[in-house]
């Protein structure tokens, strides 16, 4: 009975332990370090219904605005590394006018000022542009701008696995 039990607390104290046992050398193991992460933009909405394209004959009123994100972004793969500000742009199947790169290099960065959390990411064009910070957690991330007549659009990215 005193083997069974001390095998069992054992076996509770070993599985508790936040590394890996590998077989190789009697060592622990490490665990593995995320290094980078990657997104993909889901959705472009507003808060309020605005006319996305005030500058054509058509006059909307909408949130939902997916549709007037460039094909090209739709289908990008953006890797943040996290030891880092570099963000990899992988352009995929859909590449912007001009550029054939398969991955683009760019830089982000998030921080704060008096107006609180921001992200320098970037444009529809990839262009550097400042954003505002919605939410960030393990599985996405919302950014915003403020935009005309008193509305904000946000984009929502979300992690690929």
């Amino acid at each position: 009975m005193k083997c069974f039990l001390i095998l069992l607390i054992s076996t509770i104290f070993f599985a508790a332990c936040g590394k890996d046992f590998s077989l190789e050398n009697g060592k622990l193991a490490e665990p593995v370090k995320e290094t980078s992460r990657k997104y993909q933009l889901k959705a472009f909405y507003s808060d309020i219904p605005i006319d996305f394209i005030d500058y054509d004959e058509e006059i909307k009123s909408e949130t939902d605005l997916w549709s007037y994100v460039n094909v090209y972004l739709k289908d990008d793969i953006n890797e943040f590394y996290t030891d880092s500000t570099l963000v990899q742009i992988y352009q995929n199947d859909i590449k912007i006018p001009g550029n054939s790169a398969a991955v683009l290099q760019e830089y982000y960065l998030i921080g704060t000022d008096s107006e609180g959390a921001y992200m320098k990411f970037l444009g529809p064009d990839y262009e550097p542009l400042l954003y505002r910070l919605q939410e960030i957690n393990d599985e996405y991330f919302i950014i915003y701008v403020k935009w005309r007549n008193g509305s904000t659009v946000y984009s929502r990215f979300e992690r690929i696995r």
